[in-house]
């Protein structure tokens, strides 16, 4: 358990249903509590500082990180629960890592050897392409940013504008400067490359124990990160050459983080740069310092720096402005070119697979599939026609985890996983109507609500900020259930008949409506009408929404109802995701195709020649039924 400070006189007892046992520290613009709600679950609360209740840009900035964290597809960064205001003071609760910054961990015990090392940059290195698929710089990753939590390292506080941790003058810099990039110490903007940067350096602080430009004064640490190669010669290879390529001054000369990750799986060498045969465990756990050479993962480096490039100071002395936040990059790019089958571009596999196949016996019908994190890790949970149990996978290992053996007293047909208060919540709807949740781990399952007369579909959506259910019925309805308070809180009837499918769209705030006539719900009217029935619908937040009608999916501008581009995704239904960089689109039918959703390019399929019945696909992962038999992918990089 990390260290908590008593709370003191001033500092609030309760905040959002949790009660606050004690400070964990405090960062440029808030204090963080340790709180525990009403179920004895944990979570990381921060607190904005008194001193800046009465700025409110200050404001402004503080609560933007829960909405910049939710764009983030992908395990090995903290989850946002929610935000708001108590008694007028901005809170942000996120998920409890119980464990030392890697900054603490490395002062304390050393540097870190072997396969702890490995995992360490896998790991932080698959929240790095998680962070960027989302469109967002971090701009202040450094030691201190990574948790080393019970199941592996956690990269925290991105998409929060802090405090300028440099001022205008050497004199008064405060902060640790050792993990900026060239750019950004001489004024220029951050990018994606920026942060590959701050990755490597690191990295190197944990291979070596020491800033890989030094501890002395702060114009001479600037100086060298801009002019000087860093020492690495204590870094084992291969990671060497991959922090080498990483460290580059400029940064189109760097690698981006999904080449890294997929450099460190082995999978690829593009330009000659790494070439390597990792098996090792990307989401694996931290048990403890391994010897030297254990766990070690053997990869050959081919690739050094790229000569140093000299930049200019701004004036005769050494004067810097670093902003640490956020940038959102453009989520939606070329959204007016022409249209497109999305049949062209690249052929060959994409992603690479977490493991064997597994779960249900050959030729069993899986009737509901989901794909998400669970303790930081992959889970696929399903069900399968025939039956009334929920399964719960590790599909890494192709073991099972968990199993629920009565979901209730009719078949499951539509399944969501949904994090509530720091846990995994499988939620689902049978042919009765009735919506179930289950806690994964807990015995029995909670509450249920008889909402609907007959089947209903279900889809992930928001109430007040707050994990939230839409339940769409067959005579039109769409409710709202609130999984916080376990209430329903809304209820209206957008259709004449049934809903065939929904989507939360955050972008405006309302849930958009399949219909057999089309998608409701979009301020450009009707969509896809005439096209038939709507099978299914994703909203990218962004205004845009993609939606499925046969065999095919189309992607909308949801202000205008202009057509964007369309997918011919098969008979087993698409999903959209965020991972590497890029926005897809996958769809399943003759094995599983995905396609980089804003240029409407192939980027390569899954399963060749295997007919896939059920599909999944959420947090840069994606899973599929084939054959009864279920396999599973990171999309974070190709093979």
């Amino acid at each position: 358990m990390v260290e908590l400070r008593p709370l003191r006189s001033g500092e609030p007892r309760e905040v959002a249903g949790y009660r606050l046992l004690g400070r964990l520290g405090d960062g440029g613009q808030g204090s963080v509590f340790l709180g525990r709600d009403a179920g004895g679950g944990h979570a990381a609360v921060k607190v904005l500082h008194p001193r800046l209740l009465g700025d409110e840009r200050a404001t402004r900035r503080f609560l933007r990180e829960s909405t910049t964290a939710a764009k983030v597809a992908g395990a090995r960064t903290a989850r946002i629960y929610g935000s708001g205001l108590a008694e007028g003071r901005p809170y942000i609760v996120s998920e409890f890592i119980d464990g030392p910054s890697l900054h603490d961990l490395v002062l304390d015990g050393g540097p870190l050897t072997g396969g702890e090392l490995d995992r360490l940059a896998a790991g932080t290195i698959t929240a790095l392409t998680a962070i960027h698929g989302a469109g967002i710089v971090h701009r202040d990753f450094k030691p201190s940013n990574v948790l080393m939590g019970q199941d592996g390292p956690r990269v925290i506080d991105f998409g929060i504008a802090k405090d300028l941790d440099v001022s205008t003058t050497a004199s008064s810099i405060v902060g640790t400067p050792g993990y900026m990039s060239p750019e950004q110490i001489a004024g220029e903007s951050a990018t994606a490359a920026s942060d590959v940067f701050s990755w490597a350096a690191t990295v190197g602080f944990a291979a070596t124990g020491e800033p890989l430009f030094g501890r002395d004064s702060i114009p001479a640490v600037l100086n060298r990160i801009l002019h000087a190669e860093p020492d690495l010669r204590e870094v084992p290879e291969p990671l060497r050459g991959v922090l080498a390529a990483c460290l580059a001054k400029e940064p189109q000369a760097r690698p981006s983080a999904d080449d890294v990750l997929a450099r460190l799986l082995g999978r690829t060498a593009p330009r000659g740069h790494v070439r390597g045969d990792v098996r090792g465990d990307v989401h694996g756990h931290v048990r403890g310092r391994a010897r030297p050479g254990a766990g070690e993962v053997r990869r050959a480096a081919a690739r050094g720096a790229r000569p140093v490039a000299r930049r200019r100071w701004a004036a005769a002395g050494i004067g810097v402005l670093v902003a640490v936040g956020v940038v959102a990059g453009a989520l939606w790019r070329n959204a007016g070119l022409p249209s497109g089958g999305g049949d062209g571009g690249q052929a060959g596999t994409f992603g690479v697979e977490l493991g064997p196949e597994f779960g249900p016996e050959p030729g069993a019908q899986v009737a509901a599939l989901a794909i998400g994190h669970h303790k930081g890790a992959p889970v696929v949970v399903y069900a399968e026609r025939a039956g009334n149990s929920i399964e719960v996978w590790d599909p890494r290992a192709g073991e099972p985890l968990d199993r629920l053996a009565d979901a209730g007293p009719t078949p499951v047909r539509s399944l969501l996983l949904v994090p509530v208060g720091g846990r995994q919540t499988a939620v689902w709807t049978g042919t009765d109507g009735a919506v179930r949740r289950w806690r994964i781990g807990d015995a029995r399952p909670g509450t249920w609500h008889k909402v609907c007369p007959s089947e209903a579909r279900l889809a992930p959506g928001q109430w007040r900020k707050q994990p939230a259910v839409l339940i769409g019925c067959r005579d039109g309805r769409v409710v709202t259930l609130d999984l916080a308070s376990n209430r329903v809180v809304a209820s209206a009837r957008p259709a004449a008949g049934p809903v065939t499918a929904l989507a939360w769209d955050e972008s405006g705030g309302k849930a958009l409506v399949g219909t057999g006539r089309g998608l409701l719900g979009a301020a450009g009217g009707l969509l896809g009408e005439g096209k038939g029935e709507v099978r299914s619908v994703a909203a990218f937040g962004d205004g845009h929404a993609a939606v499925t009608t046969g065999r095919s999916t189309a992607v909308y501008d949801l202000a205008s109802g202009a057509y964007v581009r369309g997918f011919s995704t098969g008979a087993a239904g698409a999903g959209v995701t965020a991972a590497g960089g890029r926005r897809m689109i996958a769809g399943g039918g003759d094995g599983v195709t995905v396609w980089n959703a804003d240029r409407g390019e192939r980027l390569g399929g899954l399963a060749p020649g295997r007919k896939v019945t059920a599909l999944a696909v959420g947090d840069g992962l994606l899973v599929a039924a084939t054959g009864g038999r279920l396999r599973a992918w990171s999309l974070s990089s190709t093979g």
